[in-house]
């Protein structure tokens, strides 16, 4: 039988912050890569990675991250540049902010959601040197049936 690690059983892979189960901590956590939660935080979290709390995580904080993942309990705001997912023991009660919102059955979440559209290419504007298409024109009518055209 294959031995599960802790980035497996989380599926998070690179982390270099992990806050383990029964771990508690007070304060704010900054970081350039991800951070995986599986215990208790009061304070703030800002890292230029994904953020993930765990199934035993309890966070009282701001979240911002690349991609945010909640499969414990959150109080606070969520502000993820990609993806919000909240999974199906997922508890979160504050607003999120995401450009994608996935919400498992079973997953809570109470609060305010803003989903903000990726920026879209303008359809007029050559991409790669390719002009765009000329638009089509109205269809051609058809002769009606009395009349010979």
């Amino acid at each position: 039988m294959a031995r599960r690690t802790h980035e497996d059983a989380l599926g998070v892979a690179g982390a270099e912050t992990i806050i383990g189960t029964g771990v508690i901590v007070h304060g704010n956590l900054e970081s350039e890569s991800d951070i995986i939660i599986d215990g208790t935080l009061d304070g703030q979290i800002k890292t230029a990675g994904n953020v993930t709390l765990g199934i035993n995580a309890i966070v009282k904080a701001d979240i911002q991250g690349s991609n945010v993942t909640i499969a414990g309990s959150l109080k606070g705001n969520i502000n993820a540049e990609g993806e919000a997912v909240i999974r199906e023991t997922g508890h979160v009660e504050g607003d999120i902010r995401c450009l994608g919102l996935s919400i498992a059955t079973g997953g809570v979440f109470s609060g305010r959601s803003f989903m903000e559209a990726p920026p879209r290419l303008d359809p007029d504007i050559a991409v790669d040197g390719v002009e765009p298409p000329e638009p089509a024109g109205p269809a051609p009518r058809k002769p009606s049936r009395g009349n010979k055209e």
